[in-house]
């Protein structure tokens, strides 16, 4: 950090270095992880009319060099197969080399010729976890923007493979089982029914009474032994839901209990263990959610080639799956293909433009990429348009129309948004950011304030707003103001980042080899 914080400094006082060479490495791989020779890798700043090209070799790798700090674009191109393009900002925060997917011309995310029945799990993996490792560098790929916003998003794709309430009850549809219950108190069906409607209301602790009592009714029942687990993994009796497990394990080899085993593995923080339970769970039955589960627990572990590979595989086993899709997008996002990622967004939102999901993970991408991004600009504004009301969906739309494009009719659009955002939200933090944003460029400097004191006001650890009180105190001529502020943006961007890497340093990284490789794919 200190290293960064001196480098820009020097940035600020110098300007930027006349030549800043570095090393971008890479690999070029189809949808299913295998390596692409041949292809053509054009590699050049922004606006330069000079640029580098060359070709991958056997094992789909390139290497090319960066000549001056800044902005460029990668293309990757062969035929058979769609074009590439990304950008990078050199220097980078990362040395980890990048990935290139290209699908080949005939494969869409909706046009895949297999079906969702009789799904085989035919090809192994082209890698193996080999074992994990404390993350206390972490990898990514960009910015630290850019690091947060991935990891943001591979903690919301692990949550996609849980099971969410079903929402709230009505009164009458829990007093009838009860009601059974007191009924026929010795009745397995009647105890067995309140047990399994407690898990689904997610009433975990509840729900293990019924379920205990069903089980010594029945000890052959194969489901109101299963939900037991569940209910003991739900209400964190690990080591009690592990056994039951086991127990119904070796009476047969079941999909979903290896799939419950790797859940319990992952809350007592075993997660290699959990990795190759998720991964045995998608050979046994590689349904959606296997899928999910494997890839999702994958990618946390910034495993992030593996999340690739299996994602996509999921993606052409169940083609109209919007988590998996979203998941897909997530992990091509982490290995810094940003435009694939959201086009994979993109798919995901239009098979329901209902559902925000999918709109959601696109904002958080096109807020941390460091351009605008291919098509989410049109599905945000969707997003907006089908909720109005929504907070997040005017942010986002407002974030996309500044970002893509910095006209004035542009801007004034998404103030209005913003506004939005915080009359339907008041405690949206980084909306009342960026709306004072808007109305600096503008210079409405008392509304700027205004908008920066709510943001502070409204997240007390949130750094930003400070910093830009700064600057704004700083041109009113109020520089006790000024340093106070700066003091704070400090102290808060300090702790902050102690948080961040605090969490890093918790999260436990996959050591993955790829077949056919030397080296592991993470270090």
């Amino acid at each position: 950090m200190l290293a960064a914080a001196l480098y820009l400094a020097g940035i600020l006082a110098f300007g930027l270095p006349q030549a800043f060479a570095q090393d971008v490495m890479g690999t070029v791989r189809d949808a299913d992880g295998a390596p692409i020779s041949g292809a053509h890798v054009v590699f050049g700043q922004s606006g330069a009319t000079q640029q580098q090209e060359t070709m991958t070799d056997e094992a789909g790798k390139f290497s090319l060099t960066s000549q001056n700090a800044g902005t460029y674009l990668v293309r990757v191109y062969k035929d058979g197969y769609r074009d590439s393009k990304q950008s990078l900002t050199i220097p980078r925060a990362s040395e980890v080399p990048l990935t290139v997917l290209l699908l080949k011309t005939s494969d869409s995310a909706e046009g895949s010729a297999q079906s969702q029945d009789g799904t085989q799990f035919s090809d192994k993996p082209d890698f193996t976890v080999a074992g994990i490792t404390d993350w206390t560098a972490a990898g990514g790929h960009g910015s630290d923007v850019n690091l947060r916003a991935s990891e943001t998003l591979a903690s919301d794709t692990r949550a996609l493979s849980s099971k969410g309430p079903l929402g709230v009850s009505n009164p009458e549809s829990e007093r009838r089982p009860r009601a059974a219950v007191l009924k026929e108190p010795a009745s397995f069906e009647a105890v067995h029914a309140l047990g399994a409607f407690c898990l689904r209301e997610r009433q975990f602790a509840e729900a293990i009474p019924s379920l205990e009592k069903a089980h010594q009714l029945d000890g052959a029942d194969y489901q109101s032994a299963y939900e037991l687990a569940e209910a003991y993994e739900g209400a964190g009796q690990h080591g009690k839901a592990q056994a039951l497990v086991q127990q119904l394990l070796a009476v047969k080899d079941r999909a979903e209990l290896h799939r419950l085993s790797g859940d319990i593995e992952e809350s007592v923080n075993n997660p290699l263990a959990a990795e190759h339970e998720y991964e045995r769970a998608a050979q046994l039955d590689p349904s959606e959610q296997n899928y999910l589960a494997w890839g999702g627990e994958l990618l946390v572990h910034r495993a992030v080639e593996a999340a690739v590979e299996v994602f996509a595989k999921g993606t052409r086993a169940f083609p109209r799956s919007e988590r998996l899709l979203a998941g897909l997008g997530a992990a091509l996002y982490a290995n810094g293909a940003y435009d694939a990622a959201a086009l994979r967004m993109c798919d995901a939102s239009d098979i329901d433009p209902s559902n925000p999901q999918p709109y959601l993970f696109l904002g958080k991408m096109e807020e941390a990429a460091p351009q605008a991004l291919s098509c989410a600009e049109e599905e945000l504004a969707r997003f907006a348009h089908h909720q109005p009301s929504n907070a997040q969906a005017n942010y986002y739309y407002a974030i996309s129309l500044v970002k893509s494009n910095d006209a004035k009719e542009r801007a004034q659009r998404a103030e209005a948004l913003l506004q939005n955002a915080v009359r339907f939200d008041p405690h949206f933090a980084q909306a009342y950011l960026q709306l004072g944003v808007l109305q600096s460029k503008r210079g409405d400097w008392e509304g700027a304030r205004a908008s920066y004191e709510k943001a502070a006001a409204v997240d007390a650890s949130f750094p930003d707003p400070h910093f830009r009180l700064a600057q704004i105190y700083k041109r009113t001529g109020e520089p006790r103001k000024a340093q106070a502020e700066l003091q704070s943006f400090e102290r808060l961007k300090q702790s902050d980042a102690a948080a961040v890497e605090q969490r890093r340093r918790e999260i436990r990284q996959f050591v993955v080899v790829l077949k056919g490789s030397p080296s592991s794919s993470s270090k």
